[in-house]
């Protein structure tokens, strides 16, 4: 495993997040989950200034994380002169902040604990897998001295995937509890159904994620993916895999209006938000 050597934790942000975030945080450089579902059509691995030119993977772990974003928050919670600034975290945007190597080295739990003396204004914690869960109590602990929202992945209802698409990183059905296990403890949740794959039962998801999220934010590679009319996800195998499933009307974006008119039917407008709009709005 590399330690990747860096001078900053907290990336200003621009484009995508930049309506809603100030800084994004990876402690991590690429991701372990690349060859599951999600890693698919990841949008990262079309940022060429994170591969560099590498096959979409793991990279590293960065080193000192903890030091890089005590300075940084110092800067702009504590300046020696001037007013505080707003800090509005999204963590992570190119990676995930509970790859498989969290486990072990524990860089996002420390940054948790972290945030507990130095929270910012706002925490998005964003994540495909149900590993948040054991960090449930210190995101407990940042959400009593900031606004945290968690953030879980659930792209399907479907724990069983046609045959071609990759395991996914964790079940749906398990991140489904995963976001009432938080919501149970006062957190604020969101599922983002993101990209939209192919639903089993859109009233029965629609109903369940009533039941363990404050709201829902879908998108669709067509208008979420970073490039014009979903070019680079048409560059990945996906199209032809849904194609291949049976599934090729999941590939237009009539169906993601069709979804939301579920979803909305059931949850409420103010609860089921879209794409961009919907990622920035903390």
């Amino acid at each position: 495993m590399e330690w990747i050597e860096n001078k900053s934790i907290l990336t200003p942000t621009s484009g995508f997040l930049g309506r809603g975030y100030t800084h994004s945080l990876n402690a991590y450089s690429g991701c372990a989950f690349a060859g599951t579902t999600c890693g698919l059509f990841c949008y990262a691995q079309h940022n060429h200034w994170i591969t560099e030119g590498r096959p979409w993977g793991f990279y590293g772990a960065k080193k000192n994380t903890i030091t890089c974003y005590r300075a940084e928050y110092d800067r702009i919670k504590r300046p020696r002169r001037g007013e505080p600034k707003p800090l509005k975290i999204y963590m992570s945007s190119s990676t995930d902040p509970y790859v498989p190597q969290e486990k072990q080295l524990g860089l996002t739990r420390s940054l948790l604990d972290e945030m507990v003396e130095r929270p910012p204004d706002v925490l998005v914690v964003q994540t495909h897998t149900t590993l948040i869960e054991r960090d449930l109590d210190v995101i407990q602990s940042v959400a009593q001295r900031c606004q945290v929202w968690v953030s879980i992945t659930v792209e399907t209802d479907r724990d069983e995937l046609p045959a071609g698409f990759a395991r996914p990183a964790s079940l749906p059905s398990q991140r489904l509890e995963t976001l009432k296990r938080f919501r149970g403890r006062g957190i604020s949740t969101q599922a983002t159904v993101s990209p939209l794959m192919p639903l089993a039962n859109p009233e029965a998801f629609a109903v369940r994620l009533d039941q363990v999220c404050d709201r829902v934010i879908l998108d669709h590679f067509l208008i979420g993916d970073g490039s014009k009319n979903g070019l680079r996800t048409k560059r990945t195998g996906f199209i032809d895999l849904l194609d291949a499933a049976g599934f090729g009307e999941w590939a237009r974006l009539e169906k993601l209006w069709e979804i939301r008119n579920v979803m909305t039917a059931i949850l409420g407008e103010a609860r089921v938000l879209v794409s961009c709009e919907g990622f920035n709005a903390v």
